[in-house]
């Protein structure tokens, strides 16, 4: 498990993240990737920062397919959900402005 993060399943995906109040992060990652230690590390102040409005997930793609559904095919990638929307969503490792621009959109911050 990546410390921080709660991990997310097919089967609870739709609770936890799309039919939750809470905006949420997803992270969908191996976890045994070192780009899913760069992209944790560049999300962990975010996580200290905003941890109590917005809820940050992992989906273990070794184990989980969900992923296919949103059409995320490059590990690790994360998306942005509010609303049962998607409203960002980061195939890549970001620099720290476009994660804090993400998070802030689904804040309604900016």
């Amino acid at each position: 498990m990546l410390e921080g993060f709660e991990e997310v399943s097919d089967r609870d995906f739709y609770e936890k993240v799309m039919a939750s109040e809470t905006p949420s992060v997803v992270l969908f990652a191996d976890p045994n990737s070192p780009a899913t230690e760069d992209f944790v590390k560049l999300l962990k102040p975010y996580i200290e920062q905003y941890g109590d409005k917005v809820k940050f997930y992992y989906m273990d793609v070794t184990k989980n397919t969900s992923f296919e559904d949103f059409g995320v095919f490059n590990f690790p990638s994360a998306m942005y959900f509010r609303d049962t929307m998607e409203l960002d969503r980061h195939d890549f490792v970001p620099p720290p402005e476009m994660v804090e621009q993400a998070i802030k959109r689904l804040l309604r911050l900016s």
